[in-house]
């Protein structure tokens, strides 16, 4: 008789064994006059075991797999993978009938003809195990398939503890979750079919290299899927299920290769395969063709900053979940397919185009971004680094300058001059005009006084300001010629009857802000904030803000006052392929159309003849484009903004981490003594962008229906309003009047007029006109002389004279510098 203690120690184990007696019962798989010796000794064990059977639970539970989430460029080419776990799954006609085979060979050969527990294997196991043998796990195909599910749930959950618990089976701790999982397993098959549970199987199993799932390993060791696995590749991961990390073809490749050939040789003896067949397989070499998966958004290439952007998006935005925990694990674990909105080829344009105007490798920085007018989709992306964490050498970072901080930017750049256009539209809401005149001195030096916030004046010191090269006259201008110019002065006269609430008011509207919270009016006891700093130095470009903003801003202006918030996702899908509700662009009419067209056409002179008369116009080959360049002071940081119809981008030039001027560096091997808005910026832009609009098959400007030209208007007689013109010079005159589509011919008479200089336009011959009409232009010959001491009634001494402009000649200097 054996000891009393060893009798007391095998007790637990003997409740088990009637318990794994009950839960074989219970699976349909107990034959007759199969008994295990211990069930048969007492019916009390028998009882107490089926008790035992009946307290655990029998649902799986979420069998949902972590799957790895797939995100694509607009033309639906991939980008990057973005997991916890590297898997997709896939049903179980996606799965070669070879790796089917192979692996019941290996691993449950008596799959399909048995229920959830074996409960032979099980006899034989538990006698080895209790009797001081080799331990044996006797585990069912569909075992081990709910063994995997529950690893999986704890990992998900955190739980590491759980998650080795799962696969712990030794003493009688061991016994009893090998029992739960026999439980579950019965469940399991009362809701699956057998092949569900196959694909299911492989699906969870771990293939080492972080790669999960059957179709993953395909894809990462032989570079196809799994539906086009040969025998020798479906055999050797078939045994790596076994013992991934020792089977490991990669690191171990003669012993995957040995294990390989031993499912080989089991599936010749149950004759799943033949004598030629398992010759020819066992002959055949190793051959991998390794994809590796890298994790994340290392793996997209020139759009690794874009991806990142993307991953941050689905991560922050409460559209993809209530919590962050929640959006990041749809992201990680949901096997989402997203569709970007980035185009490929523009992509690549914008990358070559800021790759050379600032070379990879400088201290000097660049980061371009392009906006689809309409729809605020992100085609481009760009800057001269190397994304990468490994961030210890020159252009290396994981720091994203299109962006702001929150989206994994900077706290900004200065952007200068480029803020301009927002001052103007809100000059021309206010209901004044391209035409008026403000004051341009040489330099200014104002009290805060002089400036309204909010309807009240501002309190505190003075503001100083200058013009750079010479820009202003000293006199007055127009504010079309100020624009053109990016004369500081004229916009500080402008500024100074405005409120800098509504100027800040209107660049908000076009999604402009700081690009990383500080106290408004950088006031430290107020709480930041990401409001633009209301102060007089703001129209003159002294806010923080970023790259994409400022493309989505002037996207706006191209789009005739319909502002669309820059989006990054086009559609997203979840793993069964259901469309899952995506960030709007909630596109609004946020100005007056005629607003944005004088924006524009006062940003068109600024290409044509303004601060950017410099930038080479060859790419754009002809097309009308409206720009405004950013020097700020010092030149620490240079922009150039600008938009076609159908394309608007803001390249960044300067310096990343630290405030310093541009002026007298080398860049890309030659050293500028001053470098401007125009100088590098401009010509990324003109590059990236005329190649972009090829590449969009973009038509230039045209006319037919004035809904992307920015100056034309249809008149109710349903033909074209033609841009009045009076007040202009010829040039400016002729330009403008072609832009909208229209002949124009100068006639050799002359007008006289008190009000308009002599060689400017006194009067053009039509207001509305068909499209590709001639406009006939007639120039003034100044004032009529003096009347004579005793004028007689019906004598005139001054013909009838237009509407009256007070814009005067475009001959004041003009300036590359816009501080």
């Amino acid at each position: 008789m054996a000891p009393r203690s060893t009798q007391h120690a095998r007790r637990p184990v003997f409740r088990l064994l009637a318990a794994f007696a009950a839960v074989s019962a219970a699976g349909g798989v107990l034959s007759a006059g199969l008994v295990v010796p211990a069930v048969a000794a007492t019916g009390s064990l028998t009882s107490e075991g089926v008790d035992i059977f009946n307290e655990l639970p029998g649902d799986l539970g979420d069998r949902t797999l972590s799957e790895a989430s797939t995100i694509l460029y607009a033309d639906g080419s991939p980008m990057a993978k973005v997991y916890d776990q590297n898997r997709s799954v896939v049903s179980f006609d996606q799965i070669a009938p070879v790796m089917r085979d192979a692996i019941t060979s290996i691993e449950d050969d008596r799959f399909y003809s048995h229920g959830a527990v074996d409960m032979k294997g099980i006899v034989r196991a538990l006698v080895s195990n209790a009797g001081g043998g080799s331990t044996q796990g006797a585990s069912t195909l569909t075992q081990q398939f709910v063994k995997n599910v529950l690893v999986q749930q704890a990992v998900q959950e955190g739980d590491s503890e759980a998650a080795a618990a799962a696969v712990e089976h030794e003493g009688v701790d061991g016994y009893a979750r090998k029992l739960r999982e026999m439980k579950l397993a019965v469940g399991v098959e009362k809701e699956m079919s057998k092949d569900e549970i196959l694909a299911g199987y492989l699906n969870v199993s771990y293939f080492q290299n972080n790669v999960y799932g059957v179709e993953a390993a395909a894809q990462y060791y032989f570079s196809k899927s799994a539906a086009d696995l040969t025998l020798p590749e479906a055999a050797l991961l078939a045994g790596m299920v076994q013992n991934p990390a020792a089977y490991n073809p990669v690191k171990y490749p003669e012993a995957s290769v040995k294990r390989r050939n031993v499912v080989l040789a089991r599936m010749l003896e149950l004759g799943r395969i033949d004598q030629p067949t398992y010759d020819a397989a066992v002959a055949s070499p190793l051959e991998l063709r390794e994809n590796p998966s890298r994790q994340g958004c290392l793996s997209a290439g020139t759009a690794a900053y874009f991806c990142d952007y993307v991953v941050r998006v689905v991560e922050s935005d409460p559209t993809f979940g209530a919590t962050p925990e929640d959006r990041r694990n749809l992201l990680r674990r949901g096997g989402l397919t997203i569709t970007t909105t980035l185009n490929p080829v523009i992509q690549n344009i914008t990358q070559q185009a800021v790759n050379d105007g600032v070379n990879p490798g400088q201290e000097v920085r660049s980061a371009a971004s392009f906006v689809q007018p309409g729809t605020g989709h992100i085609l481009a992306m760009a800057q001269d680094t190397t994304y990468s964490p490994d961030d210890d050498q020159i252009g290396v970072t994981v720091q994203n300058y299109n962006v702001s901080l929150a989206m994994g930017g900077t706290n900004g750049f200065q952007q200068g001059s480029t803020f301009k256009p927002f001052t103007l539209a809100t000059w021309l809401k206010s209901g004044r005009s391209l035409n008026s005149t403000v004051a341009a001195p040489s330099s200014g030096d104002d009290p805060f006084s002089a400036f309204t916030a909010c309807g009240q004046k501002l309190r505190g010191g003075r503001y100083p300001y200058s013009n750079s090269e010479g820009g202003g006259n000293g006199g007055s201008m127009t504010v079309r010629q100020a624009t053109a110019n990016s004369v500081n002065t004229a916009f500080m006269s402008m500024e100074k009857q405005l409120d800098l609430c509504d100027i800040a008011n209107t660049a908000q509207s076009l999604g402009v802000y700081k690009a990383a919270p500080t106290p408004l009016d950088t006031v430290k006891s107020n709480p930041p904030t990401l409001e633009l700093d209301r102060l007089p130095s703001m129209t003159l470009g002294t806010n923080l803000v970023y790259p994409l903003e400022i493309a989505g801003a002037y996207a706006a202006f191209a789009a005739e006052g319909n502002f669309c918030k820059p989006t990054a996702i086009l559609q997203a899908v979840d793993t069964n392929g259901n469309p899952l509700q995506v960030p709007s662009a909630d596109c609004k009419q946020v100005l007056d159309v005629n607003v944005a067209r004088n924006v524009t056409e006062a940003l068109r002179q600024g290409w044509t003849s303004g601060t950017a008369a410099g930038v080479t116009k060859a790419p754009l080959d002809g097309r009308q484009v409206a720009s405004k360049t950013g020097t700020t002071n010092k030149s620490r940081d240079t922009w150039f903004a600008a938009y076609t119809p159908r394309l608007a981008g803001a390249v960044w030039v300067g310096h990343a981490s630290e405030v310093k001027s541009l002026n007298g560096a080398r860049i890309n091997g030659r050293r500028i003594s001053r470098v401007y808005g125009s100088t590098i910026a401009g010509p990324i832009w003109a590059n990236a962008a005329g190649d972009s609009l090829d590449a969009l098959n973009a038509p230039k400007f045209t006319f037919t229906d004035g809904t992307n030209d920015g100056l034309k208007t249809v008149a109710p007689n349903g033909k074209l309003r033609v841009p009045s013109v009076v007040g202009r010079s010829v040039s400016s005159a002729t330009a403008a009047l072609e832009a909208a589509g229209f002949d124009v011919q100068v006639s050799r008479s002359r007008v006289s007029s008190s009000k308009i200089s002599a060689g400017l336009v006194a009067a053009q011959s039509a207001r509305t006109a068909a499209a590709g009409a001639t406009i006939t232009l007639t120039r003034s010959s100044g004032a009529p002389p003096a009347p004579s001491p005793s004028p007689t009634p019906t004598q005139t001494s001054e013909a009838p004279s237009p509407s009256p402009s007070s814009e005067a000649p475009e001959d004041s200097p003009e300036t590359a510098d816009d501080e």
